[in-house]
């Protein structure tokens, strides 16, 4: 990370190169518990050590991976224009991560499953995010992915004190709250306080994580994000928020448009996603797969791994995962 403001590529690439040997010693490991467990299914959240070990030789169990990225993907997706290169170079390593998987590619609108390969589902979001009734209110919630930010939102609200900001982020050592203006208080990063305070917010400003969009389009709040530099990903989830109408991307926190953004946004829609659909039925006992057939898990032992939904969505929610 860059001043802590945007991502360094080149740092990244060293840092992969020279930590090879502790990456394979990882894949070697995971596969060690994978046999020494025994689970019936493991869960991917795109991390690139499970695809990487599944590109070396797979794993003895099947693998389900589940991330926006895989939309990337699908034919549905729309990309930004300009973006070729990078477009090549980001679903080569979405492949890699979802590598002899079963695919979840989580989304904010509608598309079809590609065959047994691709499945397409709502965003996963916290069970307490849909027991929270949405209140109209004055302030703001701005989360901020990194801290190197902070210093632009100090400087806004100088000429600005009569806006109400509520501020989360990453700084080291930061106070559980700190007032720094009487309108103006940073909170260290707090997943339930975060939530519980969008509720009632007038609109989230953040860094076009793809989890707090989701978030906030459930509670209608419109957002106002500012892709981290240097990320595609975060430019992506920006450019689609502003194209669905939950609210404007800018290239840096220029909070002066924010009289821009609309009072609510209209997420009827996005609270459709997690309907039940009618799907063909599959072969009794397996589910397809682009490389090999999923077995169906034993009476007595599935494998729940850490953060995923303890239950199934309710009809007419988005998939919900538990905060541990």
């Amino acid at each position: 990370m860059r001043g802590g403001r945007s991502l360094d590529l080149a740092a990244t690439a060293a840092s992969v190169i020279a930590n090879l040997g502790t990456t394979l010693a990882s894949v070697r490991r995971l596969r060690a518990i994978a046999q020494s467990l025994a689970p019936d299914l493991v869960i991917n959240f795109f991390e690139p050590l499970t695809g990487l070990a599944q590109m070396i030789r797979p794993l003895p169990c099947p693998v389900a991976s589940v991330a926006h990225q895989f939309m990337f993907l699908h034919p549905a997706y729309q990309w930004q224009p300009g973006i070729g290169w990078q477009r090549l170079g980001r679903r080569a390593f979405v492949r890699l991560v979802g590598w002899r998987s079963v695919k979840l590619a989580l989304t904010l609108e509608p598309a079809p499953d590609l065959d047994d390969w691709l499945v397409v589902g709502p965003p996963l979001l916290r069970q307490e995010l849909l027991g929270l009734e949405p209140r109209s209110g004055d302030d703001y919630l701005v989360y901020l992915l990194n801290h190197g930010y902070a210093e632009d939102l100090r400087a806004w609200h100088r000429a600005h004190p009569e806006v109400v900001l509520h501020c989360f982020y990453d700084r080291p050592g930061a106070p559980e709250a700190q007032v720094v203006a009487p309108n103006l208080t940073f909170h260290r990063l707090n997943g339930s306080k975060f939530i519980a305070l969008m509720a009632g917010c007038r609109a989230v400003v953040g860094t076009a994580g793809f989890e707090s969009v989701s978030e906030a389009a459930w509670l209608g709040k419109p957002v106002f994000l500012v892709p981290v530099d240097g990320h595609l990903e975060q430019a992506l989830n920006a450019a689609e928020a502003a194209r669905l109408g939950l609210g404007i991307a800018d290239s840096g926190f220029h909070l002066d448009r924010l009289g821009e953004l609309p009072s609510t946004v209209a997420n009827a829609g996005f609270r459709q996603l997690g309907r039940p659909r009618r799907r063909a039925p599959r072969p009794a006992g397996s589910v397809g797969d682009e490389s090999r057939r999923l077995r169906a898990p034993r009476p007595g032992r599935a494998v729940i791994a850490p953060g995923v939904a303890e239950h199934a969505p309710s009809p007419g929610h988005p998939a919900t995962v538990s905060e541990r």
